[in-house]
């Protein structure tokens, strides 16, 4: 299947780590997924080995994972504008260029958002299930909030933002049918904001 087509303007990547969290409404958003983030990580047994960052963007946050980290990302301005001394590569999460069961976690962080349909997001997700063999947090934006609604509205004015979003329900199948189970769900602001982190393992053989 092919990828939803990435595409930005010369210098967003550095724009992007300098800049998108780090001031107005985007420090505050970077506080509470990093808090969302570590409330849900304390569900994870301790784990021994590395830990799959991917996207990695600019590496925003890659230190927050428990373990050494692989950051993995396919644009080759984001991968050089990661800061740190974490492993990075230029890869699609797509189609991963490591072995199966490599990393003990992962970490999938706002990509699904600009995916359009279940079936891309499935073979995603599949495709972490390959790589990853213990607890990955993931991303979603869930379309029963405030902010859904007024993003619908800017859709039907004739300004669609290129975001999407699924009901939980939703989510949670896509993530069985990708061989995951779901531990915790938590929302940046549940009911206000869409992005919505979710905390999931293996799901065990039938």
């Amino acid at each position: 299947m092919s990828e939803t087509p990435y595409l930005r303007e010369p210098g967003y990547a550095l724009r992007y780590r300098d800049q998108r969290f780090h001031s107005g409404s985007g420090a505050g958003t970077d506080q509470r997924e990093r808090r969302v983030l570590r409330r849900l990580l304390q569900h994870c047994p301790p784990t021994q080995g590395l830990w799959l960052d991917a996207p990695s963007g600019a590496g925003r946050l890659s230190g927050e994972l428990p373990g050494p980290v692989v950051q993995a990302d396919r644009d080759p301005a984001m991968v050089q504008a990661c800061a740190g001394a974490f492993a990075r590569t230029c890869a699609s999460v797509h189609r991963l260029p490591f072995a199966d069961r490599t990393f003990a976690g992962g970490l999938c962080h706002r990509l699904l958002q600009h995916i359009p349909t279940a079936e891309e997001r499935i073979t995603i997700l599949r495709e972490l299930r390959r790589v990853v063999q213990g607890p990955l947090v993931v991303s979603f934006f869930d379309r029963c909030s405030l902010q859904h609604l007024r993003r619908q509205l800017r859709t039907w004015l004739g300004r669609p933002s290129g975001r999407h979003a699924v009901s939980r329900r939703a989510f949670r199948s896509e993530l069985g049918a990708a061989g995951w189970q779901v531990t915790a769900m938590h929302a940046l602001r549940r009911g206000l904001g869409e992005q919505t982190l979710v905390l999931c393992h293996p799901a065990p053989p039938n």
